[in-house]
């Protein structure tokens, strides 16, 4: 329910107008379809209180500080991309993906590319 909370959070901010689970019961599935259709927005009850209370628990992990640009150079580093690679795939400067790195370490805590990865791979931003 934490990964479904933190991604409905993001949806959001990205503008999604509602967020419901895989496993969503059909009732809440019709409730959000209904409201959705009328204009509202709508999310899962279960997500509201992962979102509500995870965000106050203080085991949230430290990358839910980052923006969502420095998300995203995270999981490139940690699927081996250069900081040119990056800078090619986003259409940016590779001093730009590189300030967002520099920004990102500063915020998690790291020192340097083996600390990134070692907490790239503990909380599963590589892909196995």
């Amino acid at each position: 329910m934490h990964n479904e909370a933190q991604v409905a959070s993001r949806a959001l901010r990205a503008g999604a107008w509602g967020c419901v689970t895989k496993d969503s019961d059909s009732e809440i599935l019709l409730g959000a379809i209904r409201k959705l259709a009328a204009g509202g927005k709508f999310i899962d009850p279960a997500l509201v209180d992962a979102m509500v209370f995870h965000q106050r628990g203080e085991d949230a992990p430290a990358h839910e500080v980052l923006s969502d640009r420095e998300l995203q150079v995270l999981q490139q580093l940690a699927a081996g991309q250069t900081v040119n690679e990056i800078a090619e795939s986003f259409s940016l400067s590779a001093k730009t993906i590189s300030t967002h790195k520099m920004r990102l370490m500063q915020k998690l805590g790291l020192q340097n590319n083996a600390d990134l990865i070692r907490y790239a791979i503990k909380h599963g931003f590589t892909q196995e």
